[in-house]
């Protein structure tokens, strides 16, 4: 069986990716440093956010080091545990809205409409969520319940949970109506436009993060290229 393409220990070839773009790598540590200092939301809580980012980009490396990051800077089991179902909620809000395109196409194609015109995305989706609901029946009742616990206020505030965190995870799926559920959620929460721009900022890195921490696979496998072993 082959070694898996994930590392333990990846430090071997994230120093070779440093040393041969050095200026590169120094403006990107200078921005992702600067973003993860205290300020309106603390380090923390910023953490956090990352660990849940971390989750919506998949990325192995960024989860292990997010959590080590968060445990740190003194987040409980219990806060990183409410985090891990917020980015969960998070996943699920992309199709949960995506599905309005579904059924919006379906009654205008079985009522032989031009689906073609007009923007693909309707601002007020309403409609086809409430049908969603309705056609769900159980299982809509189910998630509704797991949908309001999660969002509750526990180790974890709501205002940080879907104002700022949801928001940052939402920005990550790109999903338009998650953002702006989190957005409107989040002003009701308290949160102000400077809390909303680092929180958008904490979403950047980790994007970014995440083919960062990676280059340890494109770093080994450009040194043993040609090698039957690699």
């Amino acid at each position: 069986m082959s070694e898996s393409i994930y590392k333990d220990d990846i430090s071997q070839y994230m120093g070779k990716l440093k040393d041969l773009a050095p200026e590169l790598n120094s403006k990107w540590m200078d921005y992702h440093n600067v973003v993860f200092e205290d300020g309106l939301i603390s380090k923390k809580d910023k953490q956090l956010i990352a660990l849940a980012c971390a989750h919506m980009t998949s990325c192995p490396y960024c989860i292990r080091s997010r959590t080590k990051l968060a445990k740190a800077s003194g987040a409980t089991d219990e806060e990183i545990a409410e985090t891990v179902f917020i980015a969960m909620r998070l996943q699920m809000g992309q199709p949960y809205a995506y599905s309005s395109i579904a059924f919006e196409n379906y009654d205008k194609m079985k009522n032989k409409e031009d689906v073609t015109e007009g923007s693909f995305f309707s601002k007020n989706i309403t409609p086809q969520i409430k049908d969603f609901h309705n056609l769900s029946g159980e299982k809509h009742e189910k998630f509704s319940v797991f949908h309001d616990l999660v969002y509750e206020d526990g180790h974890l505030s709501k205002k940080l949970k879907k104002g700022l965190m949801g928001l940052a995870c939402a920005i990550l799926a790109k999903c338009s109506w998650c953002i702006r559920s989190c957005v409107r959620d989040g002003i009701q929460e308290g949160v102000t436009k400077e809390e909303i721009a680092e929180a958008v900022n904490i979403a950047m890195v980790m994007a970014a993060g995440a083919g960062w921490a990676h280059a340890g696979i494109t770093m080994e496998t450009a040194e043993n290229f040609g090698n039957k072993k690699s």
